[in-house]
């Protein structure tokens, strides 16, 4: 497996989306929304953002693959 290629770390993903509906979460209410208060909100819609976020991270690392091939392909011909 190439070292460039970044794991996928759902944690850090999780956290990012809470910030995400924490400010969706106050530019609607006009006020301060704790991060608790977004935390609940976010696990509501986590399950689909899931989803996307692990498609787009295979999407990405199908792409890299490709590309190393390709790299080494006209590495060996070129």
């Amino acid at each position: 497996m190439n070292t460039n290629m970044e794991k996928l770390n759902l944690r850090k993903e999780w956290f990012v989306f809470v910030s995400k509906v924490r400010k969706q979460k106050a530019r609607k209410t006009k006020e301060p929304v704790s991060h608790r208060d977004a935390m609940k909100s976010a696990a509501l819609e986590w399950p689909v953002e899931k989803q996307k976020i692990i498609r787009r991270h295979e999407r990405n690392a199908k792409k890299q693959k490709k590309q190393n091939v390709k790299e080494e392909k006209e590495d060996t011909h070129g």
